[in-house]
């Protein structure tokens, strides 16, 4: 018995480090939570308003795949996005547990995490007849790659973090007359995720002197391992994948010839993601869980629910040459409630993180102008909530806010066959606090600190039309 509770203090105390590594599975990007809506580049210069309604290109296999029914010609797209993202955190008072005496954290409390990330998309639909269309959409839907220093003070819940979510899309589009197609598809999903944290060697050695006889007091201390000193620092890296399945389905009205309309929704996915826990003990603390059973290097696994999606679109036609654009995005973000790891070691309990996130909505207004036959100039708004509910459910793998978009972009036709696409975009962010404390009676780091974020996003798209 008192070996496993001297075991459940330990992990409590320590493994902040596999704890708080799960919530990369829920971390930041670009979109609400960690969804990323970058597909397609003609979108991006609306901001992504009308996306389920107008089918620009072959890019509507993702947005609404009833769209198809909508394009002239067999058309092959590829795209690709360039995210900059510039990010600082400055230090407010993070500490180690309340448990371990709540003192300060050795480190640099000033760090910069921006990151120049690319996303491709690839595309392609054709006409089986007059009714029936197909496509195929691969995209990068989910993903986020965060990269701190080693010495910052917040190591103890993040270090590194990097996920990626492929999606293969097959779909098919079905006119059924004039003034309505429907459409929709399977998706087969191909999650990766890498995620490093910095084990607090003072804060294991603290709590198995507190909890064993074996141990004098002071002998941690003796031997420099003390809670928050980063001299002493181990460290944990756990690398998992999943593959799933998940659909989604949609349709296209036109009321008019000047208006469409389009819903689409998209299925939510539970992935089940397997990996290997590694540790990496420094030498001071090893005798000291040398008998505990913990921090061997094993199989790990853990749940990642992706949420599901539902997008009402709206474009119309005031005059040929000018179309009016807008969006509205529901995403399911209240699936997740917490993260749970849990090891194949048999000494090691799980592992949960509370969430508690919330669903959120994405809105968005833009604006087409047909300058000519060969140029289209776009523009649009948007407003994206973030699903984090409180500065205390923040991680640094969630540096995330409220983001507000403003994009521009355009569209020439080079010939009959051939056309390109750009579109950029630059999301601004409140400055956003984080005090990360709701495992500090557990024993883990608070972390507590205001992050200022933007993010500059350029798109580009080559279309290339079959006859």
């Amino acid at each position: 018995m008192k070996i496993r509770i001297l075991n459940q203090m330990i992990l409590r105390a320590l493994l902040p480090a596999v704890a708080s590594a799960s919530l990369m599975f829920v971390s930041s990007a670009h979109s609400g939570g960690f969804a990323l809506i970058e597909i397609g580049a003609s979108g991006m210069g609306n901001a992504y308003a009308g996306a389920s309604a107008v089918s620009a290109d072959s890019s509507t296999v993702w947005f609404n795949p009833a769209g198809m029914t909508e394009l002239e010609n067999a058309q092959f797209t590829i795209a690709g996005h360039v995210l900059a993202t510039d990010t600082s955190f400055t230090d407010r008072g993070s500490r180690v547990s309340t448990l371990l005496g709540g003192g300060p954290v050795d480190g640099d409390g000033s760090v910069d995490i921006g990151s120049t990330t690319f996303i491709p998309n690839l595309f392609y639909t054709r006409h089986l007849n007059s009714k029936l269309s197909y496509g195929l959409g691969i995209t990068v839907p989910f993903g986020s790659s965060t990269e701190y220093d080693d010495d910052w003070t917040g190591r103890y819940q993040s270090v590194e973090s990097g996920v990626q979510v492929i999606d293969i899309n097959p779909t098919i589009a079905y006119r059924i007359n004039d003034k309505v197609s429907i459409g929709g598809g399977i998706s087969l999903q191909l999650m990766e995720a890498t995620l490093g944290s910095a084990v607090d060697s003072g804060a294991v050695c603290s709590s198995i002197e507190a909890a064993s006889d074996a141990v004098p007091e002071g002998t941690c201390q003796m031997q420099g391992l003390i809670p928050g000193m980063l001299a002493t620092d181990s460290a944990a890296v756990i690398e998992g994948d999943s593959t799933g399945l998940t659909f989604n389905i949609a349709a296209l009205f036109k009321p008019q010839e000047s208006t469409l309309l389009g819903i689409a929704y998209r299925h939510s996915l539970d992935h089940t993601i397997e990996g290997d826990a590694d540790f990496d003990v420094n030498p001071a603390l090893a005798p000291f869980v040398a008998n505990s059973g913990l921090f061997i290097d094993g199989g790990a696994e853990a749940e990642a629910n992706l949420p599901a999606q539902l997008a009402f679109s709206v474009a119309h036609k005031t005059s040929e040459n000018l179309q009016w654009l807008a969006d509205v995005t529901w995403t399911g973000w209240s699936s997740i409630e917490e993260i749970r790891i849990v090891f194949d070691n048999e000494n090691q309990p799980d592992s949960p993180t509370p969430l508690q996130w919330e669903d959120v909505l994405r809105v968005s207004a833009g604006v087409n102008y047909k300058l000519n036959n060969k140029l289209t100039l776009r523009g649009g708004l948007a407003f994206d909530q973030e699903a984090i509910p409180s500065p205390n459910l923040r991680s640094p793998r969630v540096p995330g806010n409220d983001r507000t978009w403003i994009s521009f972009g355009a569209g020439y036709n080079i010939s009959p066959r051939v056309s390109l696409d750009f579109g950029f975009a630059h999301l601004m962010l409140d400055e956003t606090p984080i005090d990360n404390n709701v495992l500090d009676a557990s024993g883990s780091q608070v972390v507590r600190g205001l992050y200022d974020s933007s993010v500059n996003i350029l798109s580009a798209q080559f279309n290339w039309n079959f006859k």
